[in-house]
């Protein structure tokens, strides 16, 4: 059976299903949209995997994008607002303190545990009444035809092929669309993994991050709901590993040496849990007919936590360039390379220095030697000394760059 839509999404994740959602506007215009997914979307219960019990650090800019599709109100009184940011180096003087305050906005990011967003995404999904959802369903393959892409896939016990004007390869980091469309990823191992779970300590956390670099690797405590933390941990694998086997008051004597006392007491960590460190880049992120999108296109180190932000400000611009398509060019434009390129084009900027910023600050801070601990003091003093140099990279942290702009602060 043969089924012809105008755009076809590959992956139901924070990505694609923000993706449908904003593009609801184009829908109620006539675009002919279908989701697939090989997870059922719930209202309630069991999720989709990416929404598990980690936390995401949400930039501002993601906020409003959120607040745009009208979800962040299901969000908010789960979200703990970032009012207060610190970046230093153990051991070493220089730091960077940012405040929301001095930028001029109500918080700089607020940290959301991933299955609350889960499920505010699927409740969502489901009222899309004009969005056509092939879930579960398993993608048996992938063909390029002359003007259209072609999706096969099984479906409520049928065979079914799939024609779009667009495909959208949001279906993650190891993305099965990308390999069977010859869509090579370069990838770099960073030698280590990061060791998450949720802190409790006895001080009052009021809503400051951290961003700690250790020549081991760097460490970031987030501030959540009910005075806890979020802890990213990273280190090598094989210190990793070992770490994930000790008892708790082991774990929490280990960290303490490592954040110091001045937050607090550790009083209880969480359970564990252990993810391998990789930066990902699809070589292709456009080719006629097809987008690659989210961790399909780009995977982050979590140092800077801006993996999915930079993701959502990519779905944004696409879907601009999408409506702009359709307005100004027509329908049969859809998919077209040269609109596709002029949209990686617009994101270009954004996505390399975002990309650039999560790949050499864990990889600059764990140089070893006097001379490396000495500049990056003196950088860290100096941005926060100047004030045009902090807001920018305040901006660059927000999310409020690049074309998914403009926003008023």
């Amino acid at each position: 059976m043969n089924h012809q839509y105008d755009v076809v999404i590959v992956g139901s994740g924070m990505v694609g299903a923000s993706l449908s959602l904003l593009l609801q506007h184009a829908m109620d215009q006539g675009l002919n949209v279908a989701l697939i997914d090989e997870h059922e979307i719930k209202q309630h219960g069991a999720q989709q995997p990416s929404f598990d019990d980690r936390s995401t650090a949400l930039s501002l800019g993601t906020k409003r994008i959120l607040s745009e599709l009208n979800i962040w109100q299901s969000i908010a009184s789960q979200a703990c607002a970032i009012e207060h940011i610190q970046v230093s180096q153990q051991g070493q003087f220089g730091r960077v303190r940012l405040h929301a305050k001095d930028e001029g906005v109500e918080a700089l990011g607020y940290v959301v545990p991933n299955r609350v967003i889960g499920q505010v995404l699927s409740q969502s999904l489901l009222q899309q009444s004009r969005l056509t959802r092939f879930t579960p369903a398993k993608v048996v393959s992938y063909e390029m035809a002359a003007d259209s892409a072609v999706v096969h896939i099984e479906h409520a016990g049928q065979n079914l092929t799939i024609n779009t004007a667009l495909l959208v390869l949001a279906d993650g980091a190891n993305s099965m669309g990308c390999q069977q469309l010859g869509i090579t990823q370069k990838r770099h191992d960073y030698q280590q993994k990061a060791v998450i779970c949720n802190l409790s300590l006895d001080g009052n956390h009021e809503q400051w991050a951290y961003e700690r670099f250790t020549l081991g690797g760097p460490l970031a405590l987030l501030p959540v709901q009910g005075n806890r933390y979020a802890l990213v941990w990273c280190m090598e694998k094989s210190e990793a590993d070992a770490l994930m086997g000790v008892s708790e008051s082991a774990f929490n004597a280990r960290l303490q040496d490592v954040i110091g006392f001045d937050k607090g007491r550790i009083i209880k960590s969480g359970e564990r849990a252990l993810y391998p460190l990789l930066l990902s880049q699809a070589q292709e992120q456009v080719r006629s007919h097809v987008v690659v999108l989210g961790n399909a296109a780009h995977g982050l180190h979590p140092v800077a936590g801006q993996g999915f932000n930079l993701a959502l400000r990519d779905t944004k611009v696409l879907v601009k360039s999408i409506e702009q398509t359709l307005t100004q060019l027509g329908q049969d434009q859809l998919g077209r390379i040269q609109h596709l390129l002029a949209y990686q084009q617009a994101q270009q900027q954004d996505q390399t220095l975002t990309i650039g910023m999560s790949h050499y600050l864990p990889t600059s801070f764990t140089q070893s030697g006097t001379l490396w601990s000495i500049l990056r003091g003196v950088g860290l003093s100096a941005m926060d000394m100047i004030p045009v140099a902090k807001t920018v990279f305040a901006r660059q942290a927000m999310g409020l760059v690049g074309a998914a702009q403009p926003w008023q602060p």
